[in-house]
């Protein structure tokens, strides 16, 4: 059953026992005054039975816990520890210094939980709301800038021999597992012990063979790509014997084993390269290039090769936000594959971004990544604005570059340098045509400058032509340039959550890896909100926000401030609020407990952040 945070303070609490408060314009300060906003126990409910079970910690404070860990970074394990020792975190949990908040473990469940369910977006949603109370972000449409980030994936990289070695273990293991054998005992049976020798070596790294040596290298892939054939046929023959089992738990045993079955067939296709000679001797070598889409690492199969750029290559994911122009606020967190384009579903990053903040986006910024054709087309015909810089166009090496023509696309003619006209075209499946000047070229003064190929110049000239004519045309203005100048905020935004480490995945799997972002963009529009409230001074002469009579986070009535306001100075506002929050204990009674707590800690009880 789901616990609820309590609504009144407890005795022993860090404001009771130590006179300590977090500096109010501190992350900890701010998350504290606004810790009983932010999250409602409520907002959790599906995740627990109604009358079965005890009761759980209460959720609200487990998504706090959560938010501090994003801010600081720290493992799991450190993240309990200092829900019990850092004074700061527990002034934010409104509980009793020198024991956890909860074992390790239930952190984690509730973690998985908001995964599984796919609630991450609701702790998004919750720094949002918090700037539409703050009056930062209001009214009722926003204009947004888009960009995306490489991730480097946590799954470990494996070259094409230790991949095929892993994907067999696992395979086998799933197999051993299914027939309820210890996996040592089916591997000698089925003569794969090889794949699961001593964990503190590779597969490669414990072959004795002459690296150097082509022969050697591909006798010993043979060998590898064998077994894996054979551990194929294995996990076949198990899945084809089993066609009339039902129930969950049968399912489940199929699941098992088909995954890495299926894993190990794409490992097979992605890499390998066989070929049977004349006199039916079979060969194998590692194939040339990247296949598309290839699966690098065993530890997380869901990480792609990709690239930010021409020169900076990444394995693992892409994160792509939505970035409110004028505040700064991150609108949406998407996780893509490593190898996507920074285009690709662009209108998903747009709708996430008006079910976020319940706004109507109404215009859309974006780098030359999203300047391309087929991108605008998308956004032409669902009726949205989309404002990108066009791609630099190929400057055709020493030959007239494709701007020296005129392209008339109203008659459907293009004229050379020359002064040539052609309507002369060959459409392609997607639109694109291609404009051929044919024998008009054998003569002309001006080919050595033009073409060098036989049949004469081709042009292209791309679907959507006026589109991209246009943009140009626009960028060039005044207007266009300033316009395009206002993307700096995603450049922003981006740095900002980069501080928090999302340049390194923490966990493996996209949705995982979503969840870690989210919860690096909910700090980041947080301390913007809190921030912002900071710089609009005091209330009470004409600007920042009114104050509000709200629930500590000890539980008790405190009037809450924009930060950096005359009432939180250090020692007055310090000791009234830890008057507050007695709760009918009394002013004597809370200073003797205060005398008592320097008494037993005298390093920690004068303490500040």
């Amino acid at each position: 059953m789901m616990g609820k945070r309590k609504t009144t303070g407890l005795l022993f609490d860090v404001g009771n026992v130590f006179d300590f408060q977090p500096r109010p314009n501190s992350f900890h300060g701010q998350l504290a005054a606004s810790s009983r906003r932010l999250f409602q126990d409520e907002s959790f409910q599906s995740f627990y039975h109604a009358r079965r079970g005890r009761y759980s910690i209460p959720p609200s404070e487990l998504a706090l816990l959560l938010l501090l860990q994003a801010e600081a970074g720290c493992s799991d394990e450190e993240t309990v520890e200092r829900s019990a020792c850092d004074l700061r975190w527990c002034a934010v949990l409104g509980k009793t210094a020198g024991r956890p908040l909860c074992a390790k473990s239930t952190y984690q469940e509730f973690r998985g939980l908001i995964v599984l369910n796919q609630q991450a977006e609701a702790v998004l949603k919750s720094s949002l709301e918090e700037a539409k109370r703050a009056g930062l972000l209001k009214g009722s449409t926003l204009r947004i800038a888009i960009d995306t980030k490489p991730i480097i994936g946590r799954g470990a990289v494996l070259d094409t021999y230790n991949l095929l070695g892993g994907g067999i273990e696992q395979l086998g293991r799933a197999l051993a597992a299914a027939r309820g054998q210890a996996a040592e005992v089916w591997a000698r049976e089925h003569d794969f012990a090889r794949y699961f020798g001593d964990r503190s070596s590779s597969l490669k790294g414990s072959t004795e063979i002459d690296w150097s040596d082509r022969t050697a290298r591909n006798a010993f892939l043979l060998e590898i790509v064998v077994d894996a054939r054979r551990a194929l046929r294995l996990a076949e023959a198990f899945l084809s014997s089993r066609p009339n089992e039902r129930g969950e738990a049968a399912a489940q045993r199929e699941q098992r084993v088909r995954a890495p079955y299926e894993l190990l067939g794409r490992l097979l296709a992605q890499d390998i390269a066989e070929s049977t000679d004349a006199e039916g001797k079979t060969s194998a070598q590692v194939k040339e290039g990247t296949a598309p889409e290839r699966i690098p690492s065993l530890t997380d199969p869901e990480q792609r090769h990709g690239r930010k750029s021409k020169s900076k290559r990444f394995t693992g994911h892409k994160l792509r936000i939505g970035v409110e122009v004028n505040t700064g606020l991150i609108g949406s967190v998407e996780v893509l594959e490593g190898s996507a384009g920074d285009a690709a579903a662009t209108l998903e990053a747009v709708a996430q971004v008006e079910s976020n903040t319940e706004m109507t986006v109404t215009e859309t910024l974006g780098d030359c990544a999203y300047g391309g054709g087929e991108t605008r087309q998308e956004f032409a015909d669902a009726q949205r604005e989309l404002l990108a810089k066009v791609p630099q166009a190929a400057t055709n090496g020493e030959f007239y570059p494709k701007s020296a023509f005129q392209i008339d696309l109203a008659a459907g003619t293009v004229t050379c340098p020359a002064g040539h006209t052609t309507s002369k075209c060959a459409p392609d499946a997607h639109g694109h045509r291609s404009f051929q000047f044919g024998s008009r070229c054998a003569t002309c003064p001006l080919r050595p400058q033009c073409t060098n190929a036989k049949q004469g110049r081709t042009l292209q000239v791309h679907a959507q032509e006026a589109a991209l004519v246009a943009a140009r045309a626009y960028q060039q203005t005044e207007a266009g340039r300033a316009k395009l100048r206002e993307r700096v905020a995603v450049e922003h935004a981006l740095a900002r959550m980069a501080q928090r480490g999302v340049g390194q995945a923490k966990y493996c799997g996209k949705a995982k890896t979503h969840f870690q972002m989210v919860a690096a963009a909910t700090v980041v529009n947080l301390r913007l909100v809190w921030n912002w409230l900071k710089s609009q001074g005091p209330p009470g002469k004409g600007r920042g926000a009114q104050p509000t009579t709200s629930t500590g986070p000890g539980g008790g009535a405190s009037r809450s401030h924009a930060p950096g306001g005359d009432a939180e100075r250090p020692g007055e506002a310090g000791r009234g609020q830890n008057r507050r929050r007695t709760c009918g204990l009394g002013w004597v009674a809370a200073r003797i407990l205060r005398i008592a707590g320097a008494a037993i800690h005298p390093r920690v009880a004068r303490s500040s952040c």
